[in-house]
């Protein structure tokens, strides 16, 4: 059995990562498949958003009404991570902006997150 070999890195922004942002960039999967690219939004949002309702639910469990507006940055540090999961959710559709991105995404939501907690 031989291995794949990739004709690029996968740790660098791909070479046409901006068309990966126009509206048309994923059409020729969502013609091969309607309900897979259906799924796969709802997968991408729930990827997005659930750092986002785990912090949330975090602050509120242990600080209640003391929480202050650091919060917000700890919120924003979560959406960050959020970027990283959605990263790997388009994987599926080969839109994945690479490792880098993925890293310091989860990194910098990290950070802001740590932060946050500090500073509350």
């Amino acid at each position: 059995m031989s291995k794949k070999k990739h004709s690029r890195s996968e740790f660098l922004l791909p070479e046409n990562a901006d068309y990966y942002f126009n509206p048309d960039s994923d059409d020729a999967f969502k013609r091969k498949h309607p309900v897979g690219y259906v799924f796969l939004v709802v997968l991408g949002l729930i990827a997005l958003i659930t750092p986002m309702i785990v912090y949330g639910v975090y602050v509120i469990a242990n600080y209640g009404n003391d929480a202050n507006l650091w919060f917000l940055l700890g919120l924003f540090g979560s959406l960050s991570i959020g970027v990283c999961f959605f990263n790997f959710v388009s994987i599926i559709i080969k839109q994945y902006l690479g490792h880098l991105v993925s890293i310091i995404s989860f990194l910098f939501g990290m950070i802001l997150i740590l932060i946050s907690l500090s500073l509350m």
